[in-house]
């Protein structure tokens, strides 16, 4: 998420994530960050190194809170899904149909980012934030 006066705080606020939900607090490998003007929230890989449960956990965690996700689009928030990862040779990304079917119902914007497995960035996977 992006916008004037967006952060962690901000974000987990704005979600009903600030400590009132148990399964966010104490969920493993789900982090918010932040920096000027955008937040994001993750599940990596120590919540699980398939790119389909991360992305799973994700819709699990926004599903509920779509009307939340709805209002900061309107406020003129920019909101999205980007799936990252690292791209090496000959390998896949597969996300199963319900984990799409879960990422079109939030009616958010969704992006696949990749970066090159020698760790040089083709571009910056959070470019779109600034």
């Amino acid at each position: 998420m992006s916008g004037q006066e967006v952060d962690s705080a901000f974000l987990l606020a704005e979600l009903r994530l600030d400590g009132s939900d148990d399964d966010f607090s104490s969920a493993k490998g789900v982090d918010v960050c932040s920096g000027p003007g955008w937040a994001t929230l993750g599940v990596d890989e120590r919540h699980s190194t398939s790119a389909d449960e991360q992305a799973a956990e994700l819709v699990a965690l926004l599903t509920p809170r779509r009307p939340a996700l709805d209002a900061l689009r309107k406020a003129g928030r920019s909101v999205k899904v980007d799936v990252a990862g690292v791209a090496e040779s000959g390998s896949k990304l597969a996300l199963s149909p319900g984990v799409l079917a879960g990422l079109a119902e939030l009616g958010l914007p969704v992006a696949f980012t990749t970066v090159r497995a020698s760790g040089e960035d083709e571009e910056d996977p959070l470019a779109w934030l600034g």
